[in-house]
Parts: structure tokens; sequence; C-alpha cells
């Protein structure tokens, strides 16, 4: 894509507990990702937090949403706050003519998320999360490929796990509640397993989960294991944990069976930094009766999950893209998440 005549898109970052951690190590200082976007102001409504980020990186600072849409130089909003109640945010964000770049899941209502989405679309205003992408990864590229190659047929199963080890605390946030936080680490981690099988399996029909509380000091839980049937037939299942420590942070690892083979992924990233380094796929299948193998090796920048700073800068200044993630299929993962809170059994 590459293209040199898009402009870096100006944004306003929103919500700095998060959001601060994500524009250090992503954009700001970045050389790559700052051809594409460029944080032009922050907001949060905790002023020392907003004046220390805004201090530090000389960005001016604001405290509320309403000011900050009002800044005609602004052109985006990093929307980097709770999930809860976040559909109404990103609505005033484009009745403001601002686009969006949010993270998973941006909303936890189904019916609303779908509203909001289709309004974006009906304003031409963009809206693109990490999760699921707004434009198809290379790993799934990659997957997709191998399964047309090889006809590796039906999906049959598939399971994703993906875990780290907090030692956390009760604080009274969002993460504190199960009807903001539902199966904690699954809703933290696992929502990226979640949109990567609804890509490749289709669309979900039951939904069962379990969880558990090994080490955290918060009320919810730290371990959880959600079990998906697919309307394909196929069934699936994500395991997150917010308290194994074995050195490997975020593998987001993921076997898929098809009829004819299986695809295995790993994401790798590094203990000491925890910065991703790549992505590792590997395949095997049977073909004429001998067992063949094939791996493929791709920039952890590229990876499901990741944010796609050129993709949005794009679609800022040439509009949607034809590959772009329909407003349907991202609701489809938040239903998911809809029927897990239900089915979720406070410990």
């Amino acid at each position: 894509m590459n293209d040199p005549q898009i402009a870096p898109v100006r944004m306003g970052l929103v919500g700095l507990r998060f959001g601060a951690g994500l524009a250090q190590r992503q954009i700001i200082g970045n050389v790559e990702n700052e051809k594409f976007v460029r944080i032009v102001k922050v907001c949060d409504r905790i002023r020392e937090k907003a004046d220390a980020f805004g201090e530090k990186n000389s960005i001016p600072v604001c405290y509320d949403l309403d000011e900050l849409l009002k800044d005609p130089e602004i052109e985006a909003v990093m929307l980097i706050t709770p999930p809860a109640g976040r559909g109404a945010l990103l609505k005033k964000c484009i009745d403001a003519g601002k686009h969006v770049l949010t993270t998973k899941p941006f909303e936890l209502d189904p019916d609303e998320a779908l509203k909001v989405l289709q309004y974006a679309r009906e304003k031409s205003v963009i809206v693109h999360l990490n999760s699921p992408a707004p434009l198809p990864s290379c790993d799934l590229k990659q997957i997709r490929q191998w399964q047309a190659k090889y006809d590796l047929g039906r999906p049959v199963a598939a399971h994703w796990e993906s875990y780290a080890k907090y030692n956390e605390t009760a604080d009274g946030s969002w993460f504190d509640s199960y009807d903001s936080c539902p199966a904690a680490p699954i809703f933290r981690l696992g929502i990226y397993g979640i949109n990567e099988l609804i890509a490749i399996m289709g669309k979900v029909q039951d939904v069962e989960v379990v969880t558990g509380k090994i080490a955290t000091g918060r009320p919810t839980p730290d371990n959880a294991q959600l079990l998906l049937r697919f309307e394909s037939g196929a069934i699936g299942s994500i395991y997150s944990s917010l308290c194994v420590g074995d050195g490997v942070y975020y593998p987001a690892g993921m076997t898929l069976h098809f009829q004819n083979g299986t695809i295995f992924k790993r994401q790798v990233r590094t203990y000491a930094d925890n910065d991703f380094t790549h992505v590792e796929l590997s395949l095997r299948v049977v073909e004429n009766g001998v067992v063949k193998e094939e791996s493929a090796t791709f920039p952890a920048t590229l990876r499901s999950g990741a944010y796609q700073y050129e993709s949005f800068a794009k679609s800022v200044r040439c509009g949607y893209q034809s590959e772009e993630t329909t407003p349907e299929t991202i609701v489809e993962g938040i239903k998911v998440i809809a029927e897990m809170k239900k089915k979720e059994k406070p410990l």
C-alpha cells in the first residue's frame, strides 16, 4: 500500500489509562507509523494524567471529549476508553465528522454496535478497530490461500489460546466488574481468538463458558475457557488466562483442523520487553497419499490484532476499501461476548 501521497492523519488521543502506553509504544516517535498517523492532542478526564502525558511528549491537552471534537485541526480520534458505552462516544465523534480508530471490543451491546457502525458508513466516517482487523491480515490471507491451494475442505475444529501473568489487585476499575468485563480473561485476551475463528469458521450458534480464579486479587476470574459451536457444525475452544507465567507472553496460538489438513499458528513475543517479533504458520496436509508440510513467517506488525495504521490513513483519505470488514461481521464477535456474559456464573 505505502502510498507517498497519503498525508498523516492528525489524531486526538482520548483515554490515557491504556492509550498512553499504546501511543508511546506504537505512534509517538515511531517513524514508520507516524507516516500515517500523528497524535496532535490528548484528552483525559483526569487532569493530572493528561497534563503529565502532554508535558512529557510536548503535546497539547484537554479534559473533555466535546472540547476536543471542536478542534478543527483534528481529523480523527483514537478512542481508547472502557468498552461499556463506547458506542455513544463513537457516535459523538461521527456527528463531529471525526474518523475513529479504536480498540476491541468497542461495545458490549450488539444492537448498539451495529447501529453506530452502520451510521458511520452512512456518514462516510471511517471506523477501524484492531480486532477484527479492518482488512485481512497476512496470517489470515495465508490461511485462506492454503485452504484453496490444498482443498483443505470444511473446518472441523479449532483451538485458540493466549495468556500472561498479571498478579493484579482490585482497583475499582471496569476490570473488577462482571457486568463490564464478562469472563474477564476471554474478554480481555480471548476476543482476538473469537474474531479470528469467526473469520475462518463463520457464525457462532452456541456458546458455553467456564471460569476460575487462581491468583488474581480482583473479584473477577483470571482463568477461562470458552466453547463454541459454529453454524457449520464445526466446534471451537478459546482458552485465556491472566495467571500463566511460562516466559511466553500472549502467544495467541491456534490449531485449525480441516477435513483434509491442519494449520498451526504461533505469535512470538519476547519476554524481556514484551515486543512481538513475528508470526509463524505451518500446514500439514496429505496430498496423493504423501504427507506435505509448508510454513510461512510474517512480521508481527502484519498479524491479526495489530492496529493497521496505514490502512486507516488510506481509508480516511480515499474512503472505505472494498475488502474492509463489514459492520455485520464485526458484530458477530460482540454477539458471542453478549452470550458469554449471559452464561457466566459469578464465582
